[in-house]
């Protein structure tokens, strides 16, 4: 243990440049990076349609606002815990280490590879279409306002990541605490910093 905490595991030690993932298969490679400008334009618009779609369906405005702003409240939560228990996940054998590569370890690898800070629309649509199923299951027509709080959240996290890395020159305070606390996980000690969007679960979960 060195003074900054845990030294960083050898898989996911910072490296210059980029990183060609999928040798033998181009499309898997493409498919495997995006730029933010895609995210934004593809769930931009599902934002706006499933908040209308909630107002629509009978939840007044002000019920529509406070569902949003609960949905992008339990994204934050479940930001942080998808990427302390999915993405860091203690692998075992070559299969789990080429998975966990895969999922998370080739951005700590690579950590300002431009075309690998934002989750690829091919992985993120299928995953809301499910969560939005369950929002709908769980609370009827109600979950559309829930969901675009939840899909809002998501699309601040993507942007608000890519900031962080690719954004060196903005001082405003808030977003330099953000920004120390995440490269603080990369840089210092992976097993702490889970949040990227907000640090207040770390406080929470004193990780």
């Amino acid at each position: 243990m060195n003074a900054t905490g845990p030294a960083i595991p050898p898989h996911l030690a910072p490296r210059q440049g980029e990183l060609v993932m999928f040798e033998d298969n181009r499309l898997l490679e493409r498919l495997s990076r995006i730029s933010p400008v895609t995210v934004a334009a593809v769930f931009g618009p599902v934002i706006v349609a499933s908040a209308a779609l909630s107002i629509r369906h009978g939840t007044g405005v002000g019920e529509t606002a406070l569902l949003f702003a609960a949905g992008a409240l339990f994204w934050s939560l479940f930001e942080y815990v998808f990427h302390r228990f999915v993405f860091h996940f203690d692998p075992h054998g070559p299969f789990q280490e080429r998975l966990q590569f895969i999922l998370h370890g080739v951005h700590h690898q690579y950590p300002n590879d431009r075309d690998r800070l934002v989750m690829p629309v091919t992985v993120s649509i299928p995953l809301a279409a499910l969560f939005l199923w369950g929002f709908l299951a769980v609370l009827d027509t109600s979950g559309w306002g829930f969901f675009a709080g939840f899909a809002a959240g998501y699309l601040g996290y993507d942007m608000m990541h890519y900031a962080i890395h690719h954004a060196e020159n903005v001082r405003h305070p808030l977003f330099r605490t953000v920004r120390r606390h995440h490269l603080a996980h990369h840089f210092r000690d992976t097993r702490r910093g889970f949040g990227v969007s907000t640090p207040v679960w770390d406080r929470v979960f004193r990780t």
